[in-house]
């Protein structure tokens, strides 16, 4: 059994949880989204909850039918109380009104009795029972995107490995390219070799070719590659601890090249090192927007319709993000984030596209690249 105390990420996490709760003000955290979940527990909780005090070891409450495995992995579990699926039943009601009641003395046991409740997807039931007790209520999700956003040593490895798992499974897609094969084939070339290569789960997957990529496609299609065309691929895989990489590549079918093509590649590719050179720690993102290389117009709008970057962690998108369209952030950038940069060079209304994107950890230097081992289309860059 892994108690915070023998789980080093476990520890880690609840160490930064409790750390923001104390920064915002917050009393304690009761937690019903399965993510937040996860995070809290580094655990998969099915229908489970958690209530984390500001000190002290959160308490996991678990489904009946979960409740042996729950308690296996984390030893301060209770049987959750009510019926997540029917809080509408008056009976079942009754017992969401006492599980409140219960919160209200667990947040009195450990002094905290008049601070904030932070809140994230509770139910409507527990929600107005609380309110209408008179418990103050805040949104939990400053907290954990807050605490989420600087990755612990132990989870800056795993993305190592993610890392990894995306330069075997990104080669298998690149070397399962020809002409006559279709978009979905492609994508069980990469899942597969996604679960070969380790990953836990594939959170998504978007394959597209030709015209498919611009607009870019979310999801594959029977259409079958021609020589000539690029194919591009936008993988967001899970690997351990929960946490989501995200990667994309472009590649070209077959072994001529335009002119037209060679271009808009070197474009995207120069843009994306160049902007990831700029993810320093202790750099604001206001700074980054005001130095983000200038690209022509022609190609902002398509560009700027995606982040300059943005963290990714137990979701594929969170706190923080860069965005050129939008008002800078009042922060900057920490050791330990780690962030997807962005890249999509097209033109509206052409077919031709090229999308980048990588996986970096930020450093009080140069940033870690943590992709460096998946490919790029050399041929396009000589």
């Amino acid at each position: 059994m892994k108690e915070a105390g023998t789980d080093p990420i476990k520890r880690e996490r609840l160490i930064r949880l409790q750390d923001q709760m104390k920064r915002q003000g917050v009393g304690a955290l009761y937690l019903g989204d399965g993510v937040n979940v996860r995070y809290a527990l580094n655990l998969t909780v099915p229908g489970g909850k958690v209530f984390v005090p500001v000190e002290g070891e959160p308490l996991a409450f678990a489904r009946s039918r979960d409740f042996g495995y729950v308690r296996s992995n984390h030893a301060n579990t209770q049987l959750l109380a009510y019926n997540i699926s029917s809080t509408w039943v008056p009976k079942n009601a009754d017992n969401v009104g006492r599980f409140a009641h219960r919160l209200m003395e667990l947040m009195a046991e450990h002094g905290v009795a008049g601070e904030p409740l932070g809140l994230d997807a509770t139910g409507a039931g527990i929600f107005l029972a609380l309110a209408g007790a008179g418990v103050k209520i805040a949104d939990a999700m400053p907290v954990i995107e807050r605490a989420r956003s600087i990755k612990s040593d132990g989870e800056v490895a795993i993305y190592r490995q993610i890392g990894k798992q995306y330069g075997r499974t990104m080669t298998k897609f690149h070397q399962a390219i020809r002409p006559g094969v279709t978009e979905k084939e492609l994508y069980a070339v990469i899942g597969a070799a996604w679960y070969e290569s380790g990953g836990d789960d594939i959170g998504q997957l978007n394959v597209c070719s030709g015209e498919n990529m611009n607009p870019w496609g979310r999801w594959p299609t029977e259409r079958r590659l021609a020589a000539g065309e690029f194919v591009g691929a936008d993988l967001h895989g899970i690997g351990g601890a929960g946490l989501w990489g995200d990667v994309s590549r472009t590649f070209l079918v077959g072994d001529q090249p335009s002119g037209a093509q060679r271009d808009l590649y070197r474009r995207a590719y120069d843009y994306l090192n160049a902007a990831t050179g700029l993810f320093r720690g202790g750099t604001s993102f206001a700074e980054i927007k005001e130095k983000i290389p200038d690209v022509p117009e022609k190609y902002r709008v398509q560009l700027y319709r995606y982040n300059i970057a943005h963290s990714t962690g137990m979701t594929p998108n969170g706190y923080p993000q860069v965005d050129k369209e939008r008002g800078s952030l009042d922060d900057h950038l920490m050791a330990n984030q780690v962030l997807a940069i962005e890249s999509y060079f097209g033109e509206e209304g052409s077919p031709l596209a090229v999308k980048l994107e990588h996986q970096i950890v930020v450093r009080d230097g140069a940033p870690e690249i943590l992709d460096a081992g998946v490919p790029v289309e050399d041929r396009l860059l000589g």
